[in-house]
């Protein structure tokens, strides 16, 4: 073969490609599970299948492409179109480009089935959806500011994702990949797929890049850096300070809709001292609140002396005494920067720890506007009583209010724990309990930012989800109380990587919409793409509509 030669041979019998050549987009890297990698293209699985590339010439080294793995087969046919498509386009041979357009062509039509990937039935959300002006099927609209990688990545990632196996082992996956592999080829492996579609990078410039690139589509950012939980006391001060430093980085220049951050209150608090305090009786936890507030604006140790007696409490002061100075110092920034503190929920036996210091904080930063706001799991049968707790304590406090509605993301745990203790289950018994749990508890949100509209105290929440019903309900609601969209009292959120489509449509049509997005390393970072491989399968599992718009969208971008 002569150096610098391309020759694309198309056989319309067995719909097979030979490849001799595909120039300077396989040349930088190949690495094995099938990943091809480029600068324009990042990285694409191929499909064992109908398109059969029967050797890659790279730098003069044919190999034999003949042992693609069995991976691949989770992977959908357009997505193996697109490339050899990408190849033609990034080597910009027209005459390639054309030819292979053509191609597909004849082939798509006859591959429409491969095109709309698993068409299973789906039991749907049974409540009625109002009538709103909101069309979420558009994918042109939708997608229109993705690139032709991002689509495909996408259709990639929520393709592997739908499989159950990978997804009940996918830190196992993750672990043992970086093990055998080691951390280079395993964050070639990772990069381009799972990290990039689920994590918005890992410096304040990732970050800026990311909330420009949201802002042109009209939707604002939640920065959400990767940390777990902590074990030991001296984690905690790098985490706040971490936090601090993001802070600064993404207020320096300002954007239209604010600046928000998601916390974990147990980045900082370890959890050992997060159990002891949920354990306490409800009426020390209250005083907790109270003392430890105070304690952040004076740091007089007086403060918490009477937590010395009370059972199960003494030997977790030092601990809360150096924990509530770094979450006093993230507090003051946050003010400072104008910046929301959105406080994760975690797990039952912790929330009310969670909960305790976020109210605490609150009565340091929530006297001129709501800075910190606590989540709220709906799929928790208490979720509806602990926030109108919360909603009260604000109230008597003269505090601004601000909260985050979720549905969840620990049930299994929550279930499996219960049964080990021999505990009731604290989670709803159905899908359809925890729907109207958030759509009754969203309501009752709205009922109070329409009574409270001429009081001048702030009352604003997040609607986190995914759910179609719930948005178009929450959305109809605010319509019918008369409260304005423009003045951001309810902010509707997406995971960053997940149903675009709603998020995109939303902001098109004026909605305050946000996206999550993750900061971390890819090390930092596993555990989080692990749970939102759980999260996606069970989205994946439960509505098809994302997916049929990726292929739409990969379709048009192809066939024009």
């Amino acid at each position: 073969m002569v150096a610098g030669s391309s020759r694309f041979t198309i056989n319309k019998t067995s719909s097979s490609l030979d490849i001799t050549d595909i120039s300077s987009a396989m040349r930088r890297s190949v690495v094995c599970m099938n990943l091809a990698q480029d600068s324009h293209s990042n990285c694409v699985l191929f499909r064992r299948g109908r398109l059969t590339p029967s050797s890659v010439n790279m730098n003069g080294c044919t190999r034999d492409m003949k042992w693609i793995p069995a991976v691949g087969s989770l992977i959908s046919e357009p997505i193996s179109l697109v490339f050899i498509f990408s190849i033609c386009k990034v080597n910009q041979n027209k005459t390639l480009f054309h030819k292979f357009q053509k191609y597909l062509s004849t082939v798509l039509p006859h591959q429409q089935k491969a095109v709309l990937i698993n068409q299973e039935t789906v039991a749907e959300d049974t409540a009625t959806s109002p009538v709103v002006d909101l069309d979420f099927t558009d994918h042109k609209q939708a997608f229109k500011e993705k690139s032709l990688w991002e689509i495909v990545r996408a259709l990639t990632v929520f393709r592997v994702c739908s499989n159950r196996t990978f997804v009940s082992r996918s830190a196992e996956i993750f672990e043992r990949t970086q093990r055998i592999l080691g951390k280079r080829l395993s964050s070639a492996l990772v990069k381009p797929l799972f990290y990039d579609q689920f994590v918005g990078g890992v410096t304040i410039a990732d970050v800026r890049y990311n909330i420009d690139k949201l802002a042109k589509s009209n939707s604002g950012t939640f920065v959400l850096m990767v940390m777990e939980a902590i074990d030991k006391v001296e984690e905690a001060n790098g985490n706040a300070k971490n936090i601090i430093k993001m802070m600064d980085g993404i207020t320096e220049k300002k954007t239209p809709y604010g600046s928000y951050m998601q916390i974990r209150i147990s980045a900082m608090f370890t959890s050992h001292l997060l159990k002891s305090l949920s354990l306490l009786p409800d009426e020390a936890r209250e005083k907790v609140i109270y003392s430890s507030a105070e304690y952040m604006r004076t740091h007089s140790p007086d403060t918490l002396r009477w937590l010395a007696e009370t059972p199960g409490a003494s030997g977790i002061i030092p601990e809360l005494l150096s924990g509530l100075i770094l979450l006093g110092e993230v507090g003051q920034k946050a003010v400072a920067t104008d910046t929301v503190l959105m406080v994760d929920a975690e797990y039952t036996n912790t929330n009310p720890a969670l909960t305790a210091l976020a109210m605490a904080l609150s009565l340091v930063c929530n006297k001129s506007k709501a800075i910190v706001w606590n989540t709220t799991q709906c799929y928790l049968k208490k979720s509806f009583e602990d926030l109108q707790w919360e909603f009260n304590f604000a109230e008597k406090n003269n505090l601004h209010y601000g909260a985050k509605l979720v549905r969840g993301a620990y049930m299994v745990a929550e279930e499996n724990e219960a049964k080990s203790q021999g505990h009731p289950c604290p989670v709803h018994d159905g899908i359809q309990a925890t729907h109207n749990s958030y759509n009754s508890t969203a309501n009752w949100l709205l009922q109070k930012i329409r009574d409270n509209s001429n009081q001048g105290r702030q009352i604003r929440f997040v609607l986190a989800s995914h759910n179609q019903d719930s948005i178009k309900q929450a959305v109809e609601r605010m319509r019918s109380y008369g409260i304005p969209s423009e003045d951001r009292k309810v902010i509707l959120a997406q995971v960053y990587g997940m149903c675009d489509h709603i998020t995109y449509t939303l902001g098109q049509k004026g909605y305050p919409v946000y996206k999550s997005v993750a900061v971390g390393t890819i090390s930092e970072s596993l555990p989080y793409l692990s749970r939102r491989s759980h999260e996606n399968s069970s989205l994946i599992a439960n509505s098809r509509q994302e997916r049929q718009l990726l292929n739409s969208e990969l379709k048009y971008r192809i066939m024009g």
